[in-house]
């Protein structure tokens, strides 16, 4: 007995110094979503599809944020350009964000908000903008380069769960457009409704800690 508890405590302390035990991004007051290519469309950045994320925070008080992240890639200079939403959901939101929120950003980033707008390859999934945030012009350093995350605090209409229910549904999407592939090629993402699942480690963690429970419990029935 005294072992499996040890065992047990030290599983818990090490996951717990990575960072994995929870599973950070399905934990109730945040969730992570990654983002799809748009079939029929241009294909010139389907392989990076999964370097981008949408992680979507519970504030409290009626405010959510909504993070772009952007990941790493030294080998490319692509960037962010444009941000696009399409919001069908009745818990929409009941102000505009500010075009960045310096608080929860990360990086250069610099960009301005304004209404509509077009999402490039958008028309094959009906997405249609009801806003959207542009990189200031000139400088494509004030697009989402890689490496750096863009911060979107909206103030809405429902509590944390309907606006997760909203893009699980696909009544409230975010697209993205991507420049400065290759060639001067360009692609759009769009977020996807499956939230990222829980890491392997918190799985296996899970799991663990349930054979070391049914360990203990049949050692304990075997001394009765």
């Amino acid at each position: 007995m005294i072992f499996v508890t040890r065992l047990r405590n030290l599983m818990v302390a090490s996951l717990i110094g990575a960072g994995v035990l929870l599973g950070g991004s399905q934990q109730a007051s945040a969730v992570t979503f990654g983002f799809d290519n748009i079939a029929g469309g241009d294909t010139a950045g389907d392989a990076y599809a999964a370097n981008f994320t949408l992680e979507v925070t519970d504030l409290g008080a009626g405010k959510v944020l909504f993070q772009i992240v952007s990941a790493a890639a030294p080998a490319m200079n692509y960037f962010i350009r444009t941000v696009l939403v399409d919001n069908t959901s009745p818990n929409s939101f009941t102000s505009m964000p500010l075009a960045n929120d310096a608080a929860h950003s990360v990086g250069t980033v610099n960009m301005t908000r304004s209404g509509g707008g077009t999402l490039p390859q958008g028309n094959n999934i009906g997405f249609a903008s009801n806003f959207k945030f542009h990189r200031i012009w000139p400088t494509n350093d004030n697009g989402i380069q890689q490496g750096e995350t863009a911060g979107f605090l909206f103030d809405v209409v429902g509590d944390f769960s309907s606006i997760i229910s909203a893009l699980t549904s696909g009544e409230l999407r975010f697209g993205l457009h991507l420049q400065g592939l290759p060639g001067g090629a360009s692609d759009s993402y769009v977020n996807s409704v499956t939230p990222v699942p829980l890491p392997a480690a918190g799985i296996l963690l899970i799991g663990a800690l349930g054979g070391l429970g049914f360990a203990s419990r049949r050692k304990k029935r075997l001394a009765v």
